[in-house]
């Protein structure tokens, strides 16, 4: 068979890894300084790649702003290839929001030098959700190349996202993306090591494409390409051209769509497979999990908070700041490349990290209290002697249950001394009585909420503003829980703190008594002894600080919950390896509770034990060693009024080195056959074990796998949902001498000391990267999770698991009105949303990119389909359905100040909504 050759220059670039990203970015500098010099000087040397990610562009030209033009006449002629990426991410470890925002940032970047690549190009990503077709498709893509998590030994494939979009899928060989990286230095041993590529490629291909990737990581194009390309041609059955990586797609595509081409097979959904055929490289799931955790909250705070707060305050006549947040996103998803997300670099680059995540969080942070502080000014004003506190629902769904917030009640100025002129400020201070105390919390039609004082104190609050300086004040802080009945969807309730001044009362667990007449019935939680309950649960400590929950409807516990289990781990950053003789440690107490909250909103055990494990591993890293440290774990326990789950707050402080450490939630069930968590997009079913495929393997598969806020198992009874945000590894698990997997285990801490090494017993295939040392990776220090466990019956729809982990995760926001407020409604929605059937979950709430209009993003979890109406509450011009660029698709007619539209199982959709005026 004649096969067509396309010769691909290209460089994979890790922007940071072994060594930082100002040492790689001067050689970077070298890299692109050198490619327009070759591509100018010799038009044989037809094309390069830049590794399919656009934030090279911006690296260089801030060192090189002089060569914009030389760049972008590279670009636009086709020359020099960039995009779709703005950097290649780890697919697992970010939110499908941060995916599209990254693709769409690097097409925009691309489009703006000349044009994006038009190939969906992951050629090194640690495994592929299953959306990424659809994804892909939504952004006019209809292929992908890859290399890992997928062990199918041809050359081409279909691959179908769970909504049944597809895409043309190109393998690329075990080498990965540099099977001719090293076929140039000399003449007739580079086109012998080709023409071995060349056969084994030929022999995988049904469409007589051959795609030879002249690349790998950091290196520069060798300019004997073009003869290589020669001397190929003059082969028989060769058609060899210096190509691009959209000629060879375009080569496939139109071979395998003609109606005499053999059919293609298809795989579908998830790739975290292909242990035989390339590393997964799993162990990264819980490498350095500060990270993950940072990560998580600052997606969170620009999702959830930033963007949906700001879209609202735009809605209600305040400026939207699109350039503030873009800064915030591409800050952000400067660490979401799979070397830094993923803590497989040296230490000083993580240490760039965190760095880099405190900038985006301050960002997203100050433009969420910039929108609440705008929009809280616009209520209607507090009655005399109460605050007004507005509490923000950014969500698709009403929110009710027991809200907490933070009120500071200023008393004097910290600054006696200074003259401060009022209205010089943008907001009125107001001062109260230092001995002021909480009398009572009311809803918007005045009705009394049962409430709960968690604790006060004294603080210095700081006042800024515009035409001042900072000022200080004395306040006095108070952490308060109320109960409140219904927080609209995508919109905000007041409730008002009605304060009196006789002397204080109480401590850190006084309650409101006088709640008559309540807004609704309501059933206090309560705690005695070791235990705590509500209506549905019952929670008890156990003398080793484990948990028994019960679900109360159904009398079934849930017992030992919150186990800590501490195993040895002598692998590396990208994998974990137990030791030949390893240490097996489980929580054995004893758990002293040193205070108690009892209710009557929240209840809650505040306790802590010692967990005594082997300091580090042995000096032949075949066992744990002799000598032991202390690890300190303090727990707070807690239970709200009404609430389906118990939250556990952990603190742990690590000071032990090379091991493994996870919470152990068992699901109740005898066997657990399979499991499910959230994903890009999705809900994911995996089976609880993983059974190794025969043959050779690079490294052996795992069981453990990815999540970003839930895990859910059990059996058609009954189970449990543990749900966590920052976490993204866990496992179905057996205890020790029990044949059957049916306890969750969530990784908290993966302590290792090396970025590579070449020793694992569950790396066969040796090193995965450059062997250096990362002390860093060993997570020493202060370490805090929180982990809500939710006992179930029969297991949950997809879209009643997202609500849950949503609830716990992310809670409603308050801000205090202000003095002056202005003449707005107690209670709004900006926007009206129904299903029908219910099986929407939200993506993303936040203005067009380019203009003036709502994007709101949705999908489908479930496998039936719905159809939403959605309304901008003051009134819609237009709506229509667009891509993940934003691009319009089509129009939907907009019917009694509504749109209406199908959205499918598992389906992606975004809609534009245009308001009036």
């Amino acid at each position: 068979m004649t096969v067509d050759v396309h010769v691909v220059s290209h460089t994979h670039w890790d922007r940071e890894w072994y060594l930082t990203r100002e040492q790689f970015r001067l050689r970077l500098v070298d890299l692109i300084d050198r490619v327009l010099d070759l591509l100018e000087r010799d038009s044989a040397f037809a094309h390069y790649h830049l590794d399919g990610q656009t934030i090279v562009l911006e690296d260089y030209l801030e060192m090189r702003p002089e060569q914009t033009g030389r760049v972008r006449r590279a670009i636009a002629s086709g020359r020099l290839l960039v995009g779709p990426w703005y950097v290649m991410p780890d697919e697992f470890l970010v939110s499908g929001e941060a995916l599209v925002r990254n693709l769409a940032i690097g097409y925009r970047i691309a489009e703006s030098y000349g044009g994006s690549m038009p190939v969906g190009y992951l050629p090194d990503l640690f495994g592929h959700v299953a959306q990424m077709p659809q994804i892909l498709r939504q952004l006019g893509l209809d292929n992908a190349i890859l290399w890992r998590g997928f062990g199918g030994r041809r050359a081409e494939y279909w691959w179908e996202a769970p909504d049944g979009s597809s895409v043309l899928l190109m393998h690329l060989p075990p080498e990965g993306y540099c099977n001719a990286t090293r076929v140039a230095f000399n003449g007739d041993e580079m086109v012998a090591r080709a023409m071995r590529a060349v056969d084994y490629e030929r022999e995988r291909t049904v469409s007589g494409q051959v795609l030879l990737m002249n690349g790998v990581d950091h290196v520069e194009p060798h300019p004997a390409i073009p003869q290589l390309v020669d001397r190929l041609s003059q082969n028989d059955g060769i058609r060899a051209r210096h190509s691009t990586l959209a000629a060879y797609v375009d080569g496939v595509r139109r071979r395998v769509t003609r109606e005499d081409a053999p059919p293609l097979e298809t795989v579908a959904g998830e790739l975290r497979g292909g242990e035989d055929y390339a590393n997964l490289l799993p162990g990264v799931l819980s490498a350095r999990v500060y990270l993950k955790q940072a990560n998580a909250r600052i997606q969170t705070e620009l999702e959830r908070d930033a963007e949906p707060l700001s879209t609202f305050a735009w809605l209600a006549g305040h400026s939207y700041p699109r350039g503030e947040l873009r800064y915030a996103w591409r800050t952000l998803i400067q660490n979401q490349p799979h070397d830094s997300i993923c803590g497989c670099s040296i230490d000083a680059v993580h240490e760039e990290n965190m760095s880099r995540f405190a900038r985006a969080e301050q960002v997203a942070e100050a433009l969420a209290e910039r929108a609440a502080t705008h929009l809280s000014d616009l209520v209607a004003p507090a009655p005399e002697g109460a605050l007004r506190l507005v509490v923000f629902n950014t969500d698709a769904q009403a929110r009710s249950g027991v809200v907490e917030a933070t009120i500071d009640l200023p008393y004097a100025s910290a600054e006696p001394h200074r003259r401060v002129d009022p209205e010089a400020l943008d907001r009125p201070v107001r001062f109260w009585p230092r001995d002021a105390y909480i009398a009572k919390v009311s809803d918007g039609n005045g009705a009394a909420m049962p409430f709960q004082l968690l604790d006060e104190h004294d603080v210095i609050a700081t006042v800024m503003s515009r035409y001042e300086t900072p000022w200080q004040l004395h306040a006095r802080r108070a952490r308060l829980l109320f109960r409140a009945d219904e927080i609209p969807s995508f919109g905000y309730a007041t409730f008002d703190v009605h304060f009196d001044n006789a002397a204080l009362k109480g401590c850190a667990t006084n309650a409101g008594t006088d709640v008559s007449p309540v807004a609704q019935p309501f059933r206090a939680v309560t705690a005695a002894d070791r235990t705590i309950e509500n209506e549905h649960l019952r929670v008890t400590v156990n003398d080793d600080g484990t948990l028994d929950v019960e679900e109360k409807a159904t009398g079934r516990v849930i017992r030992r919950a919150a186990t800590l289990e501490d195993v040895g781990d002598v692998g590396d950053e990208y994998n974990y390896s137990p030791p030949a003789n390893d240490v097996r440690i489980t929580t054995s107490g004893p758990a002293e509770i040193s205070r108690v909250v009892a209710g009557p909103l929240r209840a809650a055990f505040h306790f802590g034990y010692e967990l005594q494990v082997p300091a580090s591993a042995s000096a032949d890293r075949r066992s744990r060693s002799l000598e032991t440290v202390s690890m300190s774990v303090s727990l707070e326990v807690s239970l709200d009024a009404g609430s389906r789950h118990v939250a556990v707050r952990a603190t742990v402080v690590n000071r032990a080195r090379d091991h493994r450490l996870r919470i152990l939630v068992p699901s109740g069930a005898a066997r657990v056959a399979s499991a499910r968590s959230d994903s890009a997009f999705a809900c994911i079913e995996r089976p609880a074990e993983r059974v190794p495929p025969p043959g050779k393997l690079m490294e052996l598969p795992v069981s453990a796998a990815p999540f970003q806020s839930f895990v859910d198992a059990g059996d058609a009874r009954g189970g449990v949902t543990v749900m966590s945000s920052g976490l993204a590894e866990y496992e179905i698990v057996a205890e020790p001498n029990e044949g059957s997997r049916n306890t969750i285990a969530l990784t908290l801490i993966r302590a290792v000391g090396d970025l590579s090494r070449d020793d694992l017993v569950t790396r066969p295939s040796g090193h995965a990267g450059p062997s250096v040392s990362t002390p860093g990776a060993q997570c020493l220090g202060v370490h805090r999770f929180r982990i809500g466990i939710a006992p179930r019956s029969i297991p949950p729809a997809a879209v009643a698991l997202f609500a849950a982990s949503r609830a716990f995760l992310l809670p409603v926001r308050s801000q205090i009105a202000g003095s002056n407020a202005g003449p707005g409604s107690r209670s709004q929605s900006f926007i009206a949303l129904t299903s029908e059937p219910s099986g929407i979950v939200l993506s993303a709430l936040t203005g067009a990119d380019d203009r003036d209009a709502v994007i709101l993003r949705l999908f489908n979890p479930e496998p039936h389909a719905t159809r939403v109406t959605v309304a901008l509450t003051d009134g819609m011009a237009s709506a229509f359905v667009v891509d993940l660029l934003e691009r319009r698709q089509e129009e939907v007619a907009v019917v009694d100040g509504g749109a209406t539209l199908d959205v499918a199982p598992s389906q992606i959709r975004t809609i534009e909504l245009v308001p009036l005026g």
